[in-house]
């Protein structure tokens, strides 16, 4: 599975560090990753995990968009980069996925609720089993007849 990722987070913080991992727990398994991140201290970060492909810096989602390369699901891990998602879906048929952050309020910007709904799955922030996101990344390829629930909030 070809997996993209697309956080345009500023900082890197306690979040940053988190998507480090996950990224690195990816990395072990029979995945290709591609990222795409605004922040030059992640990109560097990422940029020492072997086998994984971090993209030029992106500071914002048309730009991340279109350098997002032929990938079967893409990982939206920030509000900023939800615009991509969707032009994804809507223009090249690329399932996303969101991280779902509890500390932020469901958004009343019509674009980010189109792409909430428009979303093939969810993924709580504080997820850290690895099988979680890859059955949720699966389930955005490989869609059942019945669709996934929205989690409990949206």
């Amino acid at each position: 599975m070809r997996i993209g990722h697309i956080n345009l987070a500023e900082s890197f913080t306690g979040a940053g560090n988190h998507f480090v991992g996950l990224i690195e727990s990816l990395q072990r398994r029979p995945v290709q990753q591609y990222v795409l991140v605004r922040n030059l201290a992640l990109a560097k970060r990422l940029d020492l995990i072997d086998g994984l492909t971090v993209g030029p810096i992106v500071r914002s989602p048309v730009t991340a968009y279109c350098l997002m390369p032929e990938v079967d699901v893409v990982h939206i891990h920030d509000r900023s980069g939800l615009p991509a998602g969707l032009l994804l879906t809507l223009t090249k048929s690329v399932p996303f996925v969101l991280t779902r952050h509890t500390s932020v309020m469901k958004s009343r910007n019509p674009l980010h609720q189109s792409a909430h709904n428009r979303a093939s799955g969810f993924i709580d922030e504080d997820q850290v089993d690895i099988e979680v996101h890859l059955r949720i990344y699966r389930h955005a390829v490989n869609p059942p007849e019945t669709p996934m629930p929205a989690p409990p909030g949206n």
